[in-house]
């Protein structure tokens, strides 16, 4: 099992604006022309990305059945990923997909040219995003000193005009290396029962890209994904420490507890001025999905959920996330009644997962 832990969501979610300092601070990003321990920019970043760069692997998507032409196994397709925790025992990997669905088998090429077979962890259909076990017993024993994880980022706090580089294959091609700037930081990506932060920057992307972003202390701050109904052509990456609890629960096999909600958290702010309740304002319920099943409708308002008071989106997944599959648990939302006024409705809904 992994050796590093996330803490728990629910109590991160109690205090969204509480966050644990990093041990080091961020070092400065200024380049002093006169001072010769910085040298160029371009040799900063080869060196803030060199050892993440040695985390980047290669995954192959084979099926269980030969090809009877040349007895080899079909490939469903390749994709790039990367180690984000090793313990004593095995490198776990990251990637994110669309092609892997039917694969039965799957082979890590690593940064050395060293390869070996992967056992799948988890997938998640929501976000594409897969985890992978390779034990120690597979590799050379070069490979587990060679190879060092690219380690995540415990902070989302990344601010406009803070340096970034995209390592990867940002422009389509692999092991390309840019660097740049964060643009924005109010993206979001929605999935079911999730909403996580996006960082937009300046830097020009491939539609087929991929990749992580580093920030100046070299951690992973971001992973780039394309989305749908993606229109731009600059990177963005989905921000790595709101990830972190869940890639640590796909690397223990853990089951990801679905509903089937898609919401948008209405802020104290919008709640006084629109005079609505705080909670989760449901932008639309998945098809078949638990929520669908138990009564849940477009424009409730979701603010408790297994007795737990809920204020944010983080806070709904934090709480969902603890909950165990198959069990059934009170779910409550503000509806209007047809006299334009909120009332409690108690449903009842069963936990699955997707």
């Amino acid at each position: 099992m992994p050796s590093v832990t996330a803490a728990s969501r629910v109590d991160e979610a109690e205090d969204e604006n509480t966050s644990t300092a990093l041990a080091n601070t961020k070092p400065s990003t200024e380049i002093d022309a006169e001072d010769e321990k910085s040298g160029t920019w371009a040799e900063q970043v080869r060196k803030v990305s060199e050892t993440p760069r040695r985390a980047l692997v290669r995954i192959a998507a084979l099926g269980t059945d030969s090809d009877l032409l040349d007895d080899s196994f079909l490939k469903y397709g390749e994709e790039e990923g990367f180690v984000f925790l090793k313990n004593t025992e095995a490198f776990y990997i990251m990637t994110y997909s669309d092609r892997m669905n039917d694969a039965g088998n799957f082979q890590v090429t690593f940064s050395n040219g060293d390869m070996a077979d992967a056992q799948l962890c988890k997938k998640d259909v929501r976000t594409g995003f897969y985890v992978f076990r390779v034990p120690f017993t597979e590799l050379n024993d070069s490979t587990k000193d060679e190879i060092s994880e690219a380690v995540l980022a415990t902070e989302d706090n990344m601010e406009q005009m803070d340096d970034v580089i995209a390592i990867g294959s940002p422009t389509g091609d692999y092991d390309s290396l840019v660097s740049g700037m964060v643009t924005s930081v109010t993206g979001s990506m929605k999935i079911a029962d999730e909403e996580y932060g996006m960082l937009t920057t300046n830097m020009v992307g491939s539609e087929d890209g991929g990749g992580i972003l580093l920030n100046m202390s070299g951690e992973v701050v971001g992973i780039i994904c394309s989305q749908e109904n993606e229109n731009s052509s600059v990177i963005r990456a989905v921000e790595a420490a709101q990830l972190r609890p869940l890639l640590e629960g796909m690397a223990n096999g853990e089951d990801i507890c679905y509903i089937g909600i898609q919401g948008t958290t209405i802020s104290k702010y919008q709640s006084e001025n629109l005079d609505i309740p705080r909670g989760i304002y449901v932008d639309a319920v998945e098809e078949d999905s638990p929520a669908m099943t138990a009564g849940v409708q477009n424009a409730d308002i979701v603010h408790a959920l297994n007795g737990k008071e809920i204020s944010s989106m983080n806070r709904y997944s934090a709480i969902l996330q603890s909950l165990v599959k198959g069990s059934r648990v009170k779910l409550e939302v503000y509806r209007k009644n047809p006299y334009g006024t909120y009332v409690n409705v108690e449903l009842n809904v069963l936990i699955k997962e997707k």
